[in-house]
């Protein structure tokens, strides 16, 4: 029997300092069956001349002007012909080559409509390790990593991304799913690296967490408005900090909370 194809789906926009690594992370694992998409937004630094150098590796790839992050994340849905749907957008990878290997046979014998697992975070100060956050938490926030997850793609297909977001219509999909009680399942495997250095959502932490709160209707609350302003002043303060000491000062001390945190 042949194994379940996966398709595995890669967004980009002049993303040529780490699409390269993306794309390795791909076409080398080990596993047999996938479909490799990559939806590029039109750059013009150099990206497309990476993603044709590995053309013959690729089931199908474009380079096009689209409306957003989420508008090529939907373009690659409607291409998807595999029966399950993960996101590895240009910066992040998967976690070893073995990654999908290991996750199909989780795949193969579930009947769970969306499938998460653990992720590796890529920082200035190093990596770090972090399983998803119990799954009812999804009421306030993202739980799990998109990049560590795999939707059945039927599933995707009928609902698709929001374009209403700028960087949260991922949390917003997810959230609609749970509230739809639509079936989810943990697997103890790490899937990604996630960038977030580069990453978009890492960039806008405040936004992100911001159209969250629209989405789950955390915002009209006023313990949310105090735990908001009270992050956004310490957020703030860490900043200026650091501009003020020496950069390997401030690594040091990201590197000791990050112990401290494990």
């Amino acid at each position: 029997m042949e194994p379940i194809k996966i398709s595995v789906i890669t967004v980009a926009f002049n993303a040529s300092r780490y699409i390269e690594t993306t794309i390795l992370s791909v076409i080398n694992q080990t596993y047999s069956n996938i479909e490799y998409i990559i939806i590029d937004g039109g750059s013009t630094d150099g990206t497309v001349d990476i993603i044709k150098k590995y053309s013959n590796k690729i089931s199908y790839w474009i380079s096009e002007p689209d409306k957003g992050i989420y508008d090529a994340m939907n373009k690659g849905i409607n291409k998807a012909t595999g029966e399950w749907i993960n996101f590895m957008n240009a910066g992040d990878t998967f976690h070893n080559p073995d990654t999908l290997s290991a996750v199909s046979e989780y795949l193969k014998n579930t009947s769970a409509e969306i499938v998460y697992g653990d992720v590796n975070h890529i920082c200035e100060w190093g990596e770090k390790k972090c399983k998803p956050l119990p799954l009812h938490c999804i009421k306030h926030q993202m739980a799990f990593s998109h990049q560590s997850c795999f939707t059945n793609t039927k599933l995707m297909k009928q609902e698709k991304f929001s374009t209403k977001f700028k960087i949260a219509n991922d949390y917003n999909f997810f959230y609609k799913q749970f509230i739809a009680n639509k079936s989810f399942l943990y697997i103890p495997i790490c899937i990604a690296n996630y960038d977030t250095i580069y990453g978009i959502s890492a960039k806008q932490h405040f936004l992100a967490i911001k159209e969250n709160a629209y989405i789950n209707g955390d915002i009209k609350t006023f313990k949310w408005k105090i735990q908001y302003t009270i992050s956004f002043i310490l957020f703030s303060l860490r900043k200026l900090i650091r501009t003020i000491l020496p950069s390997n000062i401030v690594l040091k001390i990201k590197r000791y909370q990050n112990t401290k945190n494990i």
